[in-house]
Formats: structure tokens, sequence, C-alpha cells
């Protein structure tokens, strides 16, 4: 995928460097951000492993795959690998600060 604008971060239709608008498809997926952003952020550096395990719900697990590419897509995530090589990994993004924690 080619770097988000990070001037689009937060608006209703994040586009990529190149222009590439955020898929409708992933708009289904933006509500388990209140779950899912904390996990990426208490299990930074996080891998899709760890994150997968710390999620009880089968039906939110099912769903992380897809949240992770909707929210690289909005900034809220990013890579934290360094290399294609390694394991992807993922960290918070620059759209993350300042959004509401879980309430529990």
């Amino acid at each position: 995928m080619s770097p988000v604008d990070p001037a689009t971060f937060g608006s209703d239709t994040p586009r990529t460097l190149d222009g590439r608008t955020y898929p409708e498809h992933l708009r289904s997926y933006e509500h388990y951000d209140m779950e899912l952003l904390p996990l990426v952020e208490q299990f930074a550096p996080a891998t899709f492993d760890d994150l997968s395990v710390a999620v009880a719900d089968p039906h939110t697990r099912a769903a992380l795959p897809r949240w992770l590419a909707s929210a690289e897509w909005r900034g809220l995530i990013e890579r934290r690998d360094s290399a294609a090589q390694e394991t992807r990994s993922y960290g918070p993004g620059p759209a993350a600060a300042g959004r509401p924690a879980r309430v529990a």
C-alpha cells in the first residue's frame, strides 16, 4: 500500500499519497476501534498473533485482519517492522493520539 496522506487523517475519505481512496468495505470494521486500538497500544510493537491471543470474542478475532487494514488506512496504527522479511508488527499511528480510551 502506498503511504497514507497525513493531511487526510480524521477525514471521511482518507487517501494514499498516490490518490487512492479508503475502501468502502472497510468502514464496517471501524466499530472495533474502541476495543482493538487499546490492545495495539498495550502490546506495541504488536504482531497479529499477539493481538489475536488477546481477543476473547471469536467474532472480534475473525474481524481482526480487516480491522488492521482499516486502522492502518485511517492512520490509527502503523507498521513497526523494518524489513519485508520480518514479522509484520504494529504500533499506534499518528491519528491515534487523542482518541478516547476504551471504557471498561
